[in-house]
């Protein structure tokens, strides 16, 4: 069945922040579509048009509560940190795409679908481990493996984000990949399982989880698709991100202000650091282009043979015959 004009221009224009293919967008604006009453169908089409209506957080829904987006947040920050590691994959470059997450399909419960490579880096970020006297990782994050997906949640809060087509062979090689970047670091491999541990605890009083709208960012990460890599940092409610020069500033800010696939309740603000931000009068996002790496480095990048403990793709040098 053809799809209406409208119901196109919705899918088009949600597939361009979460990264879904149409098999997944399609039903997701059709169920809601089937539900607005005449006069919201209206609004939705006025706001399309760019006319004063705001509809925010209709067809993209953001996380419904506290929870799920402190843990959204804590997924966001580790798939920006495991972007590092996949420029070192070999060979290793500065201006191949460096991404997690390929594409999200936001709702109660997240689905993420991850970028070939990633979840060995990712789940080097994430799981909880002891070192020494202190916990590596995401504290409090527990993950269970399920046969085609993982699972993630924080102990204590109703949330969960699910990594989607993650079979017994790709945990399997995720897994390699953090185990043998720990050992080339001499770092411990004990991971920490079970309820919440007092290293734990100490952690999280020392550096508390990021919040603020890092999980309305993951929910529209598809929009930084095309710029290498993507990097932030989070300070309690206020977050920083930047990539290099390649995607407009002003349009990453119109699209995330967008009346019907932006961020609810958001609107611009200066940026004291460069850049542009917006606000949703708690929150805070600022956004920010850096300079590109110089191409012209690429082959000499790509021509280093790293030593153990770089990268958890280190292989052992072959012996000469």
């Amino acid at each position: 069945m053809a799809r209406s004009s409208l119901t196109e221009q919705l899918v088009d224009l949600r597939r361009t922040y979460t990264g879904e293919n149409l098999s997944q967008a399609v039903p997701a604006v059709k169920a809601v579509l089937h539900d607005l009453p005449d006069d919201r169908r209206e609004r939705v089409v006025d706001a399309l048009r760019g006319g004063k209506a705001d509809v925010r957080g209709l067809f993209l829904p953001d996380a419904e509560g506290d929870d799920q987006r402190a843990l959204e947040s804590v997924v966001l920050q580790a798939g920006l940190d495991a972007g590092a590691h996949l420029q070192l994959r070999p060979p290793a470059s500065m201006l191949r795409p460096a991404h997690a997450f390929s594409a999200v399909e936001p709702g109660r419960q997240l689905r993420l679908h991850l970028t070939e490579h990633a979840l060995g880096p990712l789940l080097y970020e994430l799981l909880p481990r002891y070192d020494g006297e202190w916990a590596a990782g995401a504290a409090g994050l527990r993950v269970t493996h399920h046969p085609r997906s993982v699972e993630l949640r924080l102990l204590g809060l109703d949330a969960s984000v699910h990594f989607a087509g993650v079979d017994e062979r790709a945990w399997a090689d995720g897994m390699k990949y953090v185990r043998n970047l720990l050992a080339g670091r001499d770092m411990s491999a004990t991971f920490i399982d079970g309820p919440l541990t007092q290293v734990e605890r100490d952690r999280l009083a020392e550096a508390p989880r990021p919040t603020g709208v890092g999980s309305a960012v993951l929910r529209r990460y598809h929009l930084f698709a095309a710029a290498p890599w993507v990097r932030a940092l989070a300070q309690g409610d206020q977050w920083w991100v930047e990539w290099p020069t390649s995607l407009s500033v002003p349009k990453m800010v119109d699209q995330l202000l967008h009346p019907v696939f932006g961020l609810p309740g958001c609107v611009e603000v200066p940026s004291v650091g460069g850049g542009l931000g917006i606000s949703t009068g708690w929150y805070d996002l600022f956004l920010r282009e850096v300079d590109g790496p110089n191409p012209e480095h690429e082959p000499a990048l790509a021509a280093v043979e790293w030593p153990r403990g770089v990268t958890g793709w280190w292989e052992p040098p072959q012996a000469v015959r």
